[in-house]
C-alpha cells in the first residue's frame, strides 16, 4: 500500500482526471455534471487517504485545526463563490461566442496558451507577495501571509487565507478564461486539473510524482513553498512550474520533507486561529517579515 500510494496514486488521479475529459468529449457529457461528481468523488477519497497514511502525523489535521479551517471556508467560500460565478459566467459567454483571442485554434494549443498566460500573471502576483519591496510588496505580503501561518499542511487547510487574497487569486485564474474567450472544453480542462493539484498541493501523504514535478506543481514542490526556510520556500506557480523554472525559484529536493512549515518568525503575527487580527492586517502597520 505504501508503494502505491507513494509512486501510483496520484498518476492515476491524473490519469483518472484528463480520461473523463476525453471521455466527456467522445459521449458528448455534460461538462457540469462531469465536473462536479468528479471534484466530490475526489475530496472524499484524498481525505480518507490522508487520514489513513500522513506524511507526517503532527502534520495530520485535528479538532481545533478543522474548527479553524470552517472558520476560513466561511468567510472564503461565499467570496470565492461570487467570484466563480461571475466569471465563469462571462467565461462561458466568450466561448459561445468564440471571439477570444485563441479563437480557432486546436483545444490543445488553446489549453496551453490559457495555462501559461494565467501563470504568468499568477507566478508574479505571488512571488511579488512574497519577495516584493517597499509599502506594495508590504501590503501584497499581508494580504497573502494568512495562508502561511498554519505550521501544518493538509487537504483542508487550503481556504485558510485573507478573503482578499483569494479575490485577486480567483480573479486571475478566470480572468484568461474571460479574455482569451476560451471553449467550454478548455475551461474544463483548465478547472479540472486546477482543482485537481489545489488539492494534492496541500496532501498531507508522501507521494513522489518524479519527472512529473517538471509539469505540474503538485505535493513535492508546493509544500516546500510552505517551508519556514526561507532559502527553500519558493515555487510559486500553483499549475505549472514553467516560470520557477525559467526564472530560477524551482526547487525540487527528492526524497526530503521540510524540517518545519509557516512563516520564518511566527511570534511577529497573529494566530492563525484568530480569524478578526488575521482579516485585520492587511489594514495595520505590523512588520513584514516574511
Amino acid at each position: 500500500m505504501t508503494f502505491f500510494l507513494r509512486y501510483m496514486f496520484y498518476p492515476l488521479l491524473l490519469a483518472t482526471t484528463l480520461g473523463l475529459f476525453v471521455s466527456a468529449q467522445q459521449f458528448h457529457w455534460d461538462l457540469a455534471a462531469v465536473f462536479a461528481w468528479m471534484a466530490c468523488a475526489r475530496i472524499v477519497l484524498l481525505l480518507v487517504v490522508e487520514y489513513l497514511h500522513p506524511a507526517k502525523p503532527e502534520w495530520k489535521m485535528n479538532w481545533p485545526s478543522f474548527k479553524r479551517d470552517l472558520k476560513y471556508m466561511a468567510v472564503n467560500g461565499g467570496v470565492a463563490g461570487l467570484l466563480k460565478l461571475g466569471f465563469g459566467w462571462l467565461a462561458l459567454d466568450f466561448s459561445r461566442l468564440n471571439t477570444g483571442i485563441v479563437a480557432n485554434t486546436s483545444i490543445a494549443m488553446e489549453f496551453i496558451g490559457l495555462l501559461l498566460v494565467f501563470e504568468f500573471f499568477q507566478y508574479w502576483y505571488h512571488r511579488l507577495s512574497h519577495e516584493g519591496s517597499g509599502p506594495w510588496g508590504d501590503m501584497l505580503w499581508k494580504v497573502h501571509l494568512p495562508h502561511h501561518l498554519p505550521d501544518k499542511v493538509y487537504l483542508l487547510m487550503h481556504p485558510v487565507g485573507h478573503p482578499l487574497n483569494f479575490l485577486i487569486s480567483m480573479a486571475i485564474i478566470q480572468l484568461p478564461l474571460v479574455v482569451l474567450g476560451a471553449r467550454p472544453e478548455s475551461i474544463f480542462l483548465f478547472n479540472a486539473l486546477m482543482s485537481l493539484q489545489g488539492l494534492v498541493s496541500h496532501f498531507n501523504v508522501d507521494i513522489k510524482a518524479g519527472p512529473l514535478n517538471y509539469l505540474l506543481v503538485g505535493t513535492e514542490l508546493h509544500r516546500y513553498h510552505h517551508s519556514a526556510n526561507i532559502q527553500e520556500a519558493k515555487n510559486y506557480g500553483v499549475l505549472t512550474p514553467f516560470w520557477d523554472l525559467v526564472f530560477g525559484t524551482f526547487v525540487y529536493r527528492p526524497g526530503r520533507l521540510p524540517a518545519a512549515l509557516g512563516v520564518v518568525e511566527p511570534n511577529l503575527y497573529p494566530e492563525s486561529n484568530a480569524l478578526g487580527e488575521v482579516l485585520m492586517l492587511p489594514f495595520k502597520k505590523s512588520p513584514s517579515v516574511q
